[in-house]
């Protein structure tokens, strides 16, 4: 009986987590940096539906990291932003500037 319970926990588990990374990573090898305009448009259109958006940004090294996740505006300042990452407790915030490329995330 204990087996039984502790295999049907793994199996909670292990389908709670291929949920969490059913968002798989895009590829954003071949994208070109996106306008100002555009990155603002389809960042609050994200915002506005709660999508869940894939984010290509460089950091103050000009290395690029991807994030995946719901995204948010900072009330103070328009041009920072704070994803927070699926299926990682991990947050990230941006300037408009660092930003490279969006696209809407794929499962």
């Amino acid at each position: 009986m204990l087996e039984l319970k502790k295999t049907t926990l793994q199996q909670i588990t292990q389908s709670i987590q291929k949920q969490f990374s059913s968002y798989r990573e895009l590829d954003f090898s071949n994208c070109i940096q996106m306008p100002i305009f555009q990155l603002n448009y389809f960042i609050s259109q994200a915002i506005e539906k709660h999508k869940v958006i894939s984010i290509n940004y460089k950091d103050v090294y000009n290395n690029e990291f991807v994030a995946t996740g719901f995204i948010s505006r900072n009330k103070n300042n328009k041009n920072i932003f704070k994803i927070d990452s699926l299926g990682s407790n991990l947050s990230h915030l941006l300037n408009i500037n660092q930003i490279k490329y969006i696209k809407l995330a794929k499962n």
